[in-house]
Order: structure tokens, then C-alpha cells, then sequence
């Protein structure tokens, strides 16, 4: 009986194991936000899910609460469902694994079943509901089981349970870096404005939802929450920055405060964790704790602090242009303390013309305290003709950590132009392929031609009618700069026309602005079906391809040819979108990875800053200098965009050849020409030849010539499956046998 009694024991645990292998995995309802407060239910409902099991889980034939889910959770991840993806992404920040379903959490409660092939729980938050209700919390639950109200606003979407933080050692964590007084407004939105900066010197990782940053006064509050820091879960030996973020209240003194870290609010219920007091603090530099000591430094927020007993100090020259006509001039010298102590500065500057001569000398600053940055604005007035302007600091006490931005150069040119004062429109051409005829709903370009005299007025629209119908989309352009002329490719964009309402036949384009108009007429003909079929896919699609074909940047204006040591100008169309932006340029020559324009060292001598308005068409021009070594053949230059400061460049690229120049000078005893120099000079658009007989800092100007470019798987997943029911077969035979 013993012996038999055994036999059924292993038999039974053969089975155990083998029907545990077909246990469903740990797919839990972790969080709920039922009733959020900072918008409306129908958009900030939300629910997370949480694997706890080591393996990655298919969702397939799972529902929560009878809605049907899709993807995949990792082992120990989150999956949050909501409502609206972007009203989610707005309040609780992106980055987080989301789907979107059809939540109906109702604020007097109700059970929520999460149940099917892999997952299977359920909730009932009835008995929560005074809970988590309009305060912008959730119900979360906790390492015990236990639901409970999530300690910070916002919940933890995404991210551990913050009620699972109880019990962490908040000792390890120490203010160590605080901005005071940055650069711009206090108050504005992160990653600007006043920072403090938290670090974890523990072992173990720590929630930061639930603290509170105080200033010296107790009613004045900073909580960590989703909108305000990158991550609530700080992990051990990292650093966190919280931000004021528009926070009204919260406000530090550059004169004397405190930074006080409490556990939550209010003050006199919390436990104070660290704190740290200061005064005379300075703008754009951050208070920083280095070896348990405080120091002024530049900001690291983070980072690891970084002692920077130096400055930095710089300049800059701030124009619209580089080329300008007679009187037109007006450019800006800039200083700016980057990071270090306010200091007495000195600055001298200087236009030299194209032999080195010194045309004009500034001292915008002598031994003057500036505290952050200080400016002059100058409008010389010059001759026509190439100048060089530079400015430099001088004896400066600190130490400065980055000489290269003491010093600023800029090349010029005085131009002046013929300033036509009449305004004029040209269609020049519509773009409709070989049959010279569109259909109803087709997108094409037409180049037109549009010069802008001595006019106030800026705006151009085209279009398509037919008597006094408008048939297609208005193209809307801004042009504000005066006495200039724009070659411009724009879209147009034809209704469906799908019940055929409107008789085909001829039409005229019209281009109307600047208080004018011409017309072109063309044929219409044939309604697209492929369009009429699916209008609404045709819809999204329009503004897509609006877009694609909307060039927005090109080099314009480009010399075929250049010459070793000359001076050449690039002229770059911008057309805006539905939006402002601030733009910075710049251009240089290169052969491989060699700038051949960069004699100064600095491929961004000929920086130009602009801001381009909502539609407009802007021309910005440059000069390049071409280094006197260069060799002959073709060479690249490159054109850098930057918009809004982002951390990617824009870059247009286009071939420029450069030859050698063969020039003359004057035989001082015979009086011929024999070749050794001249110099050229752009004048009302044309060149003229000067005889020069020195030999020295020749630039030769060249005008430019102006171009126009107008299921195996599913059978690797049974494989566990397999091999247990082969284990499991096994274990029945074997015990049967021994019965």
C-alpha cells in the first residue's frame, strides 16, 4: 500500500507541473484614474496594466471591461489604456506605452473585468470611490495587494506604483545644484526657468511622486509631478531636476532665499529632508555642491556638478543681411556673459576695406561693468564696395575658458541697386504634363514671378475660378521685404468635383497681391474616381502633399564659377508655413571633410539671425570668401538652417567651381598691363575692372550668376507546449506501469 500510495504521489506531481505550464500569466489591473480633475473624463480616463511575470505576454483575445486589446507587454511592464492618445500625451506626458479603447470608468463606481486567453482579474472600486475622486490622483495598487490613493497629482502612468515607495530611505536624497536666476523669466516652462536639481546617493532606487520643493515661506510650493520632471523613479546615483515650470506661487530671491525638501504637504505634517540656503546668487549661473561645499558654477542640470572657477565671455555681431544698399546699413555689436562674474569689459572694433585699411574705429564699451549682456547699434554710412567688420574683447580679468568667441568678423558689401518702384505679377509657367490639362481634384505646381516695388502691402494669394467660382484651395503667400523679385513654386490644389456639379471646360488661374492681378487660363477635364472613391483618405492626404511640394528652402541666387581669394554671394528662398520662426544661416566652401572658406577659423564667420513670419518668401544673401589655397575643380558648398534653436541643422548643398584667376597690374615704366592683380567690384549689378598696382589683401567681388532650380512563428510558440505534453504523457505511462 506504501509503494502504491507513492506511485500516485509522483504521478500527481508529474501532473501538477505539467497543468502549471498552461497557467495563465500574471497580467494585473495595477491603476485607475476614474475621475481625473484637470480635464474632462471623456478625454483623461485611464487604466494600466502590469505583467508581473518574467515573459512577454500576447494580448490578443484579452478584453477589459468587454473591449477587445491588442500588442504586447514585456515581463514586469505597463501597458496604459486610454480614451484620448493625445489629451493622455498633453496631461501625463508621452513615452509611455499606451492603446487606446473605449474606457467608460464611471465616478460612482463599478467592477472592471480584465479577462481571455492570457489575463484574467477584475476590480471593483465601488467602495473606493472617496478615493482618488477629482484631485487628479488614482487608485493604485499597492506591494500588499492593497488599493490605495497614489501619494503624488497625476498618478504613475507607465511607471512603478508611487504607494509601493513607503518604507524608502528619502535620507539619500540631497539638493546639490539650484538655478536661481536664469537666463530669460524665471516662471517659463521647462527645460527654462528656475530648477532644482535632486540627487540619490543610496543603493536603491527612489519615488519622488509626494515631495514637495518649499522656499523660504511654508505656502509656497513645488510638487514633483509628471509634468515638471522627467521621471518620478529616481534610480540610485542619478540625478533629477525638478522645474518651477510656470508654477506661480513658488518664486526664489536671487538676493536671500531657501530651497527646502519636504516629504509632502503641508509643512507642519511633513518631514524635511534637506535644505539648502543662499544669497547674492547671479544671473545664468547655478548654485552648485561640489565635495560638500557651494559654489557659483556653471549650470549642470542633470549632471554631475562641475567646479568652473573661469567665465566665458562673448560676442556677436547681429545683422539681417550681409550685402546692403547705400544707407541701408545697420548692424549690432553684442557682449554676453555665458557663465562667470559680472566683470568690467572693454571692446574695440574697426571696418576695414578690402586692402586692410581702416575705414571707421568703435570703443562700444571701455572698462564698463556689464552684469549679463549689454548692445550698440551702428549705421555707418560706406561707400559701395567690400568691407571686413571685427570687433574684439580685450583685457577681460577672468579666465576665459573659450577664447574662440572673443573675436567676430564679418564681411559686407555696399550695393546699391536701382530701386524700381513698381510692382509686378507674372505667371510663368503651370506644370500640368504633355496633355497641357487637369483633372478635378489634382495637385500642381505653377512658378510664377512676382517683383515688390515701393509697396506697404504683403500678401499674394492663387487660385482657380470659373466666372466668379472658386474652384480649388486659396495658396496664400507673405512677401515684406521691398524692391525685390521672387521666383516662387507654389501648389495648387483643385475640388473633387465628385457630383460632377461643375461643367469641365476652360478655366483661369489667377495670382492676385500688391494690389494686382493677372491671369492664365487652362482646361479642366475628367473627374479623378481613384479621389471620389475614398474622399476622406483624399483629404489627409491634400496637406501632405501640399507640403512635399511646397519648397521651402533653395539656393537662389549662386556664381557658376569663382576665383581663388574672391568674395561670391549666395542668396537662399525661404517660404514660411503656418507659423513664426527664428532662423539662423550660415555657408562655407568644402572639399571631404576641409572647409575652404574658413581662413578665420570659424565656418560660421557669415551667420545671419532672421525670423520668417507666418507664409512669408524671404530672400537672406551671404558672402563666402574662398580661401587664396585653394584648388581648382569642383567644390561643394554647404548652407546650414537652424530653426528654433533645435538640435538639428537644415542643409542645402550645391556644386561651385573654382578656377584661378589670371590678373593684371599697371608697368609702372612702361605703362602697360602685364598680369599680376586686379580687383572687381559689384556695382548696379555689374563688374567693373580697376587697374590696382599693390599687392596686397586683394578681394576680387564677383555679382553671381542667378540659377533657378525649380505563420512559422506560431509553430516555434507551440514548440513549450510540446515538449510538456511529451513530459506529461510520460509521467502517465510511468505510473500506470508501476501501479
Amino acid at each position: 500500500m506504501v509503494n502504491v500510495g507513492k506511485r500516485w504521489i509522483g504521478f500527481l506531481i508529474c501532473n501538477i507541473i505539467f497543468l502549471s505550464c498552461f497557467s495563465y500569466a500574471q497580467v494585473l489591473i495595477n491603476e485607475v484614474m476614474y475621475d481625473p480633475g484637470q480635464c474632462s473624463d471623456n478625454y483623461c480616463e485611464w487604466a494600466e496594466l502590469y505583467n508581473s511575470d518574467n515573459e512577454t505576454v500576447d494580448l490578443s483575445g484579452c478584453y477589459f471591461d468587454g473591449d477587445e486589446l491588442s500588442g504586447n507587454i514585456s515581463g514586469h511592464d505597463y501597458l496604459v489604456l486610454v480614451r484620448n492618445n493625445d489629451y493622455f500625451k498633453h496631461y501625463f506626458g508621452a513615452g509611455k506605452n499606451i492603446l487606446k479603447i473605449s474606457l467608460n470608468l464611471v465616478n460612482k463606481g463599478k467592477e472592471i473585468i480584465l479577462n481571455g486567453t492570457n489575463c484574467s482579474d477584475n476590480f471593483d472600486y465601488t467602495n473606493f470611490v472617496d478615493l482618488a475622486k477629482g484631485n487628479n490622483k488614482t487608485l493604485e495598487m499597492s506591494k500588499k495587494g492593497k488599493w490605495k490613493e497614489s501619494i503624488g497629482v497625476g498618478g504613475t502612468p507607465g511607471e512603478k506604483n508611487s504607494v509601493i515607495g513607503f518604507g524608502y530611505d528619502y535620507s539619500k536624497l540631497e539638493i546639490v545644484e539650484v538655478m536661481v536666476d536664469p537666463f530669460g523669466k524665471d516662471e517659463s516652462n521647462k527645460p527654462l526657468g528656475e530648477w532644482i536639481e535632486i540627487y540619490n546617493s543610496g543603493q536603491d532606487p527612489i519615488y519622488l511622486g509626494g515631495l514637495v520643493i518649499y522656499d523660504s515661506e511654508d505656502d509656497h510650493e513645488l510638487y514633483f509631478d509628471q509634468t515638471n520632471v522627467d521621471s518620478l523613479s529616481l534610480c540610485a546615483g542619478c540625478y533629477e531636476v525638478v522645474y518651477r515650470n510656470g508654477d506661480g506661487d513658488f518664486s526664489l530671491s536671487k538676493t536671500t532665499d531657501k530651497v527646502r525638501l519636504f516629504t509632502g504637504y503641508p509643512v507642519k505634517k511633513s518631514v524635511l529632508i534637506d535644505e539648502v540656503g543662499f544669497s547674492n546668487s547671479v544671473e545664468g549661473m547655478s548654485w552648485s555642491k561640489i565635495n560638500s561645499q557651494w559654489y557659483k558654477t556653471k549650470p549642470t542640470p542633470s549632471k554631475e556638478n562641475v567646479y568652473t572657477g573661469g567665465c566665458d565671455w562673448a560676442l556677436d555681431l547681429e545683422m539681417n543681411n550681409s550685402i546692403f544698399q547705400n544707407g541701408d546699413l545697420s548692424f549690432q555689436v553684442a557682449v554676453k556673459r555665458n557663465y562667470g562674474e559680472a566683470e568690467n569689459i572693454s571692446v574695440t572694433g574697426k571696418v576695414e576695406d578690402i586692402f586692410g585699411n581702416s575705414v571707421k574705429n568703435y570703443k562700444p564699451w571701455t572698462n564698463q561693468r556689464v552684469v549679463s549682456s549689454a548692445s550698440k547699434s551702428y549705421s555707418p554710412n560706406l561707400k559701395e564696395r567690400t568691407y571686413q567688420l571685427s570687433f574684439e574683447l580685450e583685457g577681460l580679468v577672468c579666465q576665459d575658458d573659450d577664447l574662440s568667441n572673443n573675436k567676430v568678423l564679418k564681411l559686407i558689401a555696399i550695393n546699391p541697386k536701382y530701386k524700381k518702384t513698381e510692382s509686378t505679377l507674372g505667371i510663368e509657367k503651370l506644370y500640368l504634363g504633355s496633355d497641357n490639362s487637369a483633372e478635378w481634384g489634382d495637385q500642381f505646381n505653377v512658378k510664377v514671378n512676382i517683383y515688390k516695388g515701393d509697396e506697404s502691402k504683403s500678401a499674394v494669394e492663387m487660385y482657380v475660378v470659373k466666372s466668379e467660382e472658386v474652384v480649388s484651395k486659396r495658396t496664400k503667400i507673405n512677401l515684406y521685404d521691398k524692391y525685390k523679385n521672387y521666383v516662387v513654386t507654389l501648389p495648387v490644389q483643385l475640388i473633387p468635383n465628385c457630383h460632377e456639379k461643375i461643367d469641365d471646360g476652360k478655366f483661369k488661374l489667377v495670382l492676385k497681391g500688391l494690389d494686382l492681378e493677372v491671369k492664365k487660363e487652362f482646361l479642366i477635364e475628367g473627374v479623378d474616381k481613384d479621389v471620389c472613391k475614398d474622399y476622406l483618405n483624399y483629404v489627409k492626404e491634400v496637406a501632405k502633399l501640399e507640403a512635399k511640394k511646397k519648397k521651402k528652402y533653395d539656393v537662389i541666387g549662386l556664381p557658376g564659377i569663382v576665383y581663388m581669394g574672391d568674395v561670391f554671394r549666395v542668396k537662399v528662398q525661404l517660404i514660411g508655413d503656418a507659423q513664426e520662426h527664428d532662423f539662423k544661416m550660415w555657408s562655407y566652401l568644402y572639399k571631404g571633410s576641409k572647409c575652404i572658406s574658413c581662413s578665420t577659423g570659424n565656418r560660421k564667420s557669415n551667420l545671419i539671425d532672421f525670423r520668417l513670419k507666418k507664409d512669408e518668401v524671404k530672400q537672406v544673401e551671404m558672402l563666402v570668401k574662398v580661401d587664396k589655397d585653394v584648388s581648382v575643380g569642383e567644390h561643394k558648398l554647404k548652407v546650414k538652417l537652424n530653426k528654433d534653436g533645435q538640435k538639428g541643422n537644415k542643409e542645402l548643398v550645391k556644386s561651385v567651381y573654382v578656377k584661378k584667376r589670371e590678373v593684371k597690374t599697371v608697368n609702372q615704366s612702361t605703362g602697360f598691363l602685364s598680369r599680376v592683380g586686379e580687383t572687381s567690384e559689384i556695382t548696379g549689378g555689374a563688374v567693373s575692372t580697376k587697374i590696382n598696382p599693390r599687392k596686397e589683401k586683394i578681394i576680387h567681388e564677383i555679382p553671381g550668376i542667378v540659377v533657378y532650380e525649380s505563420s512559422s512563428e506560431k509553430a516555434k510558440n507551440l514548440v513549450p507546449y510540446l515538449l510538456v505534453g511529451v513530459f506529461g504523457l510520460l509521467c502517465v505511462i510511468l505510473g500506470w506501469k508501476k501501479l
